[in-house]
């Protein structure tokens, strides 16, 4: 069977399984032309024998990369979700990050390295403990130290 006969014969069908996950047109329109894209890759070198349920798992599988691929971009905190993914945000929060490092480079490089490890990377205390070979008393005594020197800084230049 060739691309053309396939998508005349399955598009409906994949259309409304896709459009039942995404809820969203212009994504569904997306996810269908990644899954005839990679059938017809598939089908160049390999032949399928139930070609509805294969293409339906590759719509599905298109659709779980989608949402994770998105995850990657977004961050939530309590109830605001803000969306990392449009150009403009990119390089707001590249410029923000860049004047954080900025910040901490003027703290000691012990406080810089927990504030890094446990605020940026969200290790835990433990695991930034570790990774900077401190006890964990000691990390949580940096990470208090160099939290109250940010905060002096930004207060200072807010005047």
């Amino acid at each position: 069977m060739d691309l053309e006969q396939m998508f005349s014969l399955y598009f409906n069908d994949l259309y409304r399984y896709l459009f039942s996950l995404s809820k969203n047109h212009a994504e569904t329109e997306d996810l269908i032309q990644e899954t005839f894209t990679k059938a017809h890759i598939t089908l160049l070198s390999n032949e399928i024998k139930d070609i509805k349920p294969w293409l339906f798992k590759v719509g599905y599988h298109s659709f779980i990369d989608r949402v994770r691929k998105e995850k990657r971009y977004s961050y939530t905190e309590d109830f605001l979700q803000v969306e990392f993914n449009t150009p403009e945000a990119i390089v707001v929060e590249k410029n923000s990050y860049l004047e954080l490092l900025n910040y901490l480079d003027k703290i000691k490089p012990v406080e810089k390295q927990a504030i890094l490890l446990c605020d940026v990377n969200e290790c835990s205390n433990e695991q930034a403990a570790t990774i900077l070979d401190l006890n964990v008393n000691t990390l949580k005594t940096h990470l208090s130290r160099g939290r109250k020197k940010l905060r002096k800084m930004l207060s200072e230049e807010e005047r």
